[in-house]
């Protein structure tokens, strides 16, 4: 009995230091986190956060989260429903934040929810470190992580892929998905090599077209990145070096577009005066022509002759902060170079991405040509 109770004990000793093991994790603006063995009470502070957890673990992408934003059910309401089809109990219920570019994080509430870590955008750093959010989630022992999925994603999704697996334990899954994304990101690249500048098509980029007033045209981040990698000449990269830039329609008008590509979402119950292309998973094409045809009626729109010429295009906007970027940059190569990309097919890129990593199977339409 002695022996048998001995053993007991030491046999605690020696689990003991397994279950208080901590490690550390670099996030993406290199800041070392001293975490727990096992992270499993994450707040995402915007629940778009969610595109990459889906491929890293797709049983159950909710496995080790205890909150989330308000974002994603207004930015990309197509995207809430499949996961309240998918996950309805959880979906339903899960307590959420503000946005934390809008409002101040409540660390009160994430300390009730006993979160370990929250992740965040690194755009928020300035401003959580500037309003003592940084501070007082340090004080609460919350850990806070950094990464980037808008900023600049063809740079830093990856990195931020690779330090998420690490931190669920998921190298492998994480390692797939980059894997994944890099090779359709390579052959793109192979294809583009060798185009003169003359080569390159002028693309008009806007920025989440019949949104409020026209017209936001991006810069040369994000997808006006997208744009140069599929072999394009974006407009806005010589006007701003912000993501984004409103511009005055009447200064379109004269501009020998050879493209002009929208983004555009399902906004219509958010936004309701929003005249945009409503791409998504539940998108139907004869309601994506009506929306080409509301905003080719804007002001001046019709003297652009890109407009004339129907070489107007939509692509869903969420690909400007989702892993599966490279889809958009294939599709706006095949676009602009069909010569060059014969062979890749961005549909069944995409569809593949979904069968492999997602939760839920591929629907809708997430891109689309004015007819």
């Amino acid at each position: 009995m002695f022996r048998k109770c001995l053993l007991l004990l030491c046999a605690c000793f020696i689990t003991l230091p397994a279950l208080a093991a901590e490690r550390q994790i670099t996030d993406l603006l290199g800041r070392t986190l001293t975490l727990p063995s096992q992270v499993d009470r994450i707040i995402l502070s915007e629940a778009r956060l969610m595109y990459i957890l889906m491929p890293l673990q797709k049983d159950d992408p909710f496995a080790h989260v205890v909150a989330w934003s308000d974002d994603m059910e207004r930015a990309d309401p197509d995207t809430y429903i499949k996961l309240a089809e998918t996950f309805p109990d959880t979906v339903n219920t899960l307590p959420r934040f503000g946005h934390p570019g809008k409002v101040t994080f409540d660390v009160e509430k994430a300390l009730t929810l006993d979160a370990q870590l929250v992740v965040v955008n690194q755009a928020y750093h300035q401003l959580w470190q500037e309003n003592g959010t940084l501070n007082k989630l340090e004080k609460a022992g919350i850990s806070t992580l950094f990464v980037d999925f808008r900023d600049a994603p063809t740079e830093n999704t990856l990195p931020s892929i690779r330090i998420l697996g690490e931190v669920l334990h998921k190298e492998k899954e994480a390692e797939a998905v980059n894997s994944f994304i890099a090779d359709k990101m390579a052959r793109v690249a192979e294809r583009m090599k060798g185009l003169k500048a003359q080569e390159r098509p002028l693309v008009l980029m806007e920025r989440a077209s019949g949104m409020g007033d026209c017209c936001q045209v991006f810069g040369p981040n994000n997808f006006g990145h997208y744009v140069e990698l599929a072999g394009g000449n974006n407009w806005g990269s010589n006007k701003t070096q912000a993501l984004s830039l409103a511009i005055n329609p009447e200064a379109l008008v004269t501009e020998p577009f050879d493209l002009i590509i929208g983004t555009g979402a399902n906004w219509q119950e958010a936004y309701p005066e929003a005249t945009s292309l409503n791409l998504g998973y539940k998108a139907e094409d004869e309601d994506l022509q009506r929306g080409f045809q509301a905003l080719s009626q804007r002001a001046g729109w019709q003297a652009i002759d890109a407009v004339a010429n129907k070489a107007f295009y939509g692509i869903w906007h969420q690909f400007y902060n989702s892993p599966t970027y490279f889809a958009a940059i294939e599709v706006m190569a095949q676009w602009m170079h069909p010569e060059r990309m014969q062979g890749i097919d961005a549909e069944a890129d995409f569809r593949e991405f979904h069968e492999r990593f997602m939760p839920f199977p591929y629907e809708g339409r997430f891109w689309v040509k004015m007819q």
